[in-house]
């Protein structure tokens, strides 16, 4: 099953009722006419996982504290388990990579905003670091080097090769004179929504 890259949000009307529109995320949003999204890079599992275990963790050590007389420990251990949870999770849900038939992107932030776009026919190399654990759990990093511009070097991402094969695809499209055809969007099984 295939999601979309849009999230509901709720509108307060007058009645009270709420109203589900839709927002786009910063790629979809940023699409040219003739632009086509072909890949969509996402993390790894184990980020929010160990997001999830850090939350719950420090959940239940406060409660045990807070039950044996400690409030003002257990607070504390409840308010570190939350920070550390949206440290994790927050650039999780605000960043967005993406390979277009066009450009690659790449967007963090939320109320801050900071992109690093790059022209496919622009690049000259994408360079991937893969260590053993990343082997075996297909996860690793691209470093992009681009004509005239800075290097990019991308977090720890899953499925660093289908990455990497978008790009070069892409890169082989742009090379050609008006271009050839390149594949749909692939997006993984449990992608979620993405906020811009």
């Amino acid at each position: 099953m295939q999601r979309s890259g849009f999230a509901c949000v709720v509108i307060g009307t007058r009645r009270g009722v709420g109203e589900c529109r839709s927002t786009m995320s910063y790629i979809e949003h940023s699409l040219a006419q003739s632009e086509r999204l072909i890949y969509r890079g996402h993390f790894p599992w184990f980020y929010p996982a160990i997001a999830w275990a850090l939350l719950i963790g420090m959940v239940l050590g406060g409660s045990v504290a807070y039950a044996n007389g400690y409030g003002w420990f257990g607070l504390g251990l409840l308010l570190a388990g939350l920070a550390s949870f949206l440290a994790i999770m927050a650039p999780l849900w605000t960043t967005e990579i993406g390979v277009t038939n066009q450009r690659f992107i790449y967007k963090r932030g939320w109320l801050w905003r900071a992109t690093q776009e790059l022209q496919l026919r622009a690049i000259e190399e994408v360079n991937l670091e893969q260590p053993l654990l990343g082997r075996l759990f297909n996860f690793g990093r691209l470093e992009l080097r681009g004509t005239g511009v800075d290097d990019i070097l991308l977090p720890s991402l899953a499925d660093p090769l289908g990455l990497r094969k978008a790009l070069q695809d892409g890169m082989a499209a742009a090379a050609q004179p008006g271009g050839i055809a390149v594949p749909a969007v692939k997006r993984h099984p449990d992608e979620t929504a993405h906020f811009a």
